[in-house]
């Protein structure tokens, strides 16, 4: 074969040198594709190779001088130079490879970044003979590297959000400023959508046409209210954009989100927040007053009469605490759009805050009409709420009030129907009334006794009463639940549930509460001192749980009297615990810690989970006189009180029934396996010195009063 050395030269080769110069001729083409160039250097002769890349990626002309050690040296980076002849010398002393990345300048002054590998060749002797490396051009994975570096410090830094997605909406990232505005971690939220932060404000349309401008244009402007993670709303001024790969595929969303909620306020929401109510845009109390004021002259004028509703619905409360806010907060929208439905256009219905709202009637002429449209609204609730499929029930106490008949100003009239509405709550709920002279006389007396309760302990008015606690095994008394008693010098004899809920009210429940507990634990020293060792109950309200000085003041009382903590028991009611189980975990545990018993009383009317309850430290649980009343008679109440007592069997806790006033209700809480009974069939709560001779005189039977 032969092969053309020049135009006019032919020389004849072998197959075999053809096939090495074609292997060599595709090895340096394969270099110039990949960027990678090599090099060998004869340490015997001191000469040094570099193949064409080589030159390439030094910005030469391939085979442009002879290279050498100090050629190369000459195109390192001034900075690198060091690094690069230290790490190859190490290299041969230590005999063993080396992979280095550094900088070079090329021979227009360019800034290039290399990585070499190299590895070397000894004699029998160890001595080098020879070294052999790569260079790769490394150049632009180290500026696009750079730029990704740039690129994620510019995203950290910025004061706009930036949330990314996938094409399936699910969250790849989002930087420091979403994380700040959103109260979300990445380790939050990523896989999930961005349906995560939706505040349920905006319905299905909106959603529509922000995807139909997306899918068409590619991005969306706008402003969306979302909701934080701790539930706060806030607006947002939002722009998705979407992106796409080089054959139009679609990649990942990007979301620049700007917090706006200040600017909001400062601008055209000053207006609305000054007169709507946010939640369901219904006017809110300073437009329902306005409203109102504005429309007595014209009342007056013309002989007519106005009818005012002050509603509230039942149950609100529990559907708040036990479903959460958001769902709270959807409840009370449905239900503005309930309540609206029912009335007419020329009517005015408002929020005044809460689960309260409040309708005026226009030329309301007849009692008749207004309790239509009462009744209206009410029946209304007598079906269910439904809540994204869930169903709540509720019910509406409204109270009415009529101009000019209740009162001629806005004041009096609002307080009217307030008043009746109180009426209805009192009665059983879920039902109207219209204001009597009789109501506002239960106001004056409630009025009362807020005033006189203050000085109610210095006129030694207060006084307890104990009931005994029963134990049917050993029929013997064990325990005393304390009770206080008011004797009004004017109106006689006050329940307690008049003046307690009142004393939580006015903050008066702390100073009222340390007497009772003075009280009653110097009454159970007195006893303990003359032989009889009874526990005595005392009643703890949610207020005083949360004042900070309770255990310490509720300690130094046990300490100063000399009565053991262990023969102390607070009571505290379960819906008092439900109402923030976390907070009451922890006093609860601290005052157990003290060594004070503790009990859950009213077991059964609140809302507790098997969750929290295992975690109470209380040792007892008390069912309900609501329960053992019928427990003979009735098989609801009756399993009831069998599901309670194995309940709290299987958490290690003590039960004891509270409501037993006859022999039958015995018996059925003897067959359930409950021996520890509190109720007038022992005895009606006594003052000190009566329960001193029950206590003596008891012997184990009792009666039915």
């Amino acid at each position: 074969m032969q092969l053309p050395l020049s135009d006019s030269e032919v020389v004849d080769i072998s197959d075999d040198e053809l096939y090495c110069k074609k292997l060599y001729s595709g090895l340096l083409q394969a270099q110039a594709l990949a960027h990678i160039g090599h090099w060998e250097l004869d340490l015997v002769n001191n000469s040094l190779y570099w193949s064409d890349e080589v030159y390439r990626i030094f910005g030469l002309e391939p085979q442009e001088f002879e290279a050498t050690y100090e050629a190369f040296l000459k195109y390192v980076h001034p900075e690198d130079i060091d690094m690069v002849n230290n790490m190859y010398m190490s290299s041969l002393k230590e005999k063993r490879g080396y992979y280095v990345e550094h900088r070079i300048v090329r021979e227009n002054g360019e800034i290039g970044f290399v990585e070499e590998s190299c590895e070397h060749e000894f004699d029998k002797d160890g001595n080098p003979l020879k070294s052999i490396g790569t260079v790769h051009d490394i150049t632009r994975r180290k500026y696009a590297e750079n730029e990704l570096v740039l690129a994620s410090a510019v995203f950290e830094k910025m004061n706009d959000g930036v949330l990314i997605t996938d094409a399936a909406q699910q969250i790849i990232t989002i930087n420091s400023a979403y994380s700040e505005m959103s109260g979300y971690n990445i380790e939050d939220i990523r896989g999930k959508t961005p349906n995560t932060f939706s505040s349920g404000w905006h319905d299905k349309l909106f959603y529509k046409n922000l995807w139909r401008e997306l899918n068409k244009e590619g991005h969306w402007n706008g402003e969306i209210i979302d909701r934080r993670k701790n539930g706060e709303l806030y607006t947002a001024e939002l722009n998705i954009i979407a992106l796409h790969d080089k054959e139009g595929n679609l990649t990942n969303y990007i979301s620049i989100v700007n917090d706006i909620s200040e600017k909001k306020k400062k601008e055209s929401l000053i207006h609305n927040l000054a007169y709507f109510d946010a939640l369901t845009s219904l006017p809110n109390r300073v437009l329902f007053q306005e409203r109102v004021i504005n429309k007595i002259p014209s009342l007056q004028r013309n002989s007519k009469k106005m009818a005012l509703f002050f509603i509230d619905m039942d149950n609100f409360k529990n559907i708040n605490d036990t479903f959460g806010h958001f769902t709270g907060d959807k409840f009370l929208i449905e239900v503005a759009k309930s309540i609206k439905a029912t009335l007419r256009d020329e009517d005015t219905l408002a929020r005044l805050g809460g689960d309260e709202f409040t309708v005026t009637l226009g030329d309301a002429e007849s009692v008749l009409d207004i309790a239509v449209v009462a009744e209206k609204i009410i029946e209304r609730f007598r079906s269910p709420v439904i809540i994204e499929g869930r169903e709540f029930y509720t019910g509406a106490s409204i109270g009415i009030s009529i101009y000019p008949d209740d009162g001629t100003t806005y004041e009096e009239l609002v307080k009217a129907a307030d008043t009746a509405m109180y009426q209805v709550k009192e009665s059983g709920k879920n039902s109207y009334q219209f204001y009597t002279q009789s109501m506002n006389e239960k106001i004056t007396e409630r009025s009362l006794i807020e005033n006189d309760l203050r000085s109610a302990i210095n006129r030694n008015e207060l006084f307890l009463e104990y009931q005994p606690k029963v134990n049917l095994r050993t029929k013997k008394v064990y325990g005393m639940e304390a009770l206080i008693r008011w004797n009004h010098p004017d109106i006689g004899l006050i329940r307690p549930d008049k003046f307690i809920g009142i004393s939580e009210e006015t903050g008066q429940i702390s100073q009222i509460g340390l007497w009772v507990a003075r009280q009653a634990i110097s009454d159970a020293k007195a006893l303990y001192d003359e032989g009889k060792r009874l526990v005595v109950s005392i009643n703890v309200s949610s207020k005083q749980l949360n004042d900070d000085s309770f255990i310490n003041d509720i300690c130094a009382i046990a300490d100063n009297i000399g009565l053991d903590k262990g023969y102390i028991e607070l009571e505290i009611t379960e819906s008092h615990i439900m109402k923030d189980v976390d907070k009451a975990l922890s006093i609860l545990n601290e005052l157990s810690e003290k060594g004070f018993k503790l009990s859950i009383d009213d077991f059964g009317t609140g809302y507790s989970s098997l969750s929290y309850l295992k975690k109470l430290p209380a040792k007892t649980i008390k069912i309900d006189r609501s329960f053992v009343l019928d427990i003979d008679k009735d098989e609801d109440d009756r399993s009831i009180v069998a599901a309670i007592i194995a309940m709290a069997r299987s958490l290690g806790k003590d039960v004891i029934a509270e409501g037993s006033e006859t022999k039958e209700h015995i018996e059925a809480l003897k067959s359930l396996h409950c021996y520890q009974i509190q109720g007038y069939y022992f005895s009606k709560p006594l003052r000190i010195e009566k329960f001193r001779e029950f206590i003596k005189d008891f012997k184990g039977d009792g009666k039915s009063v």
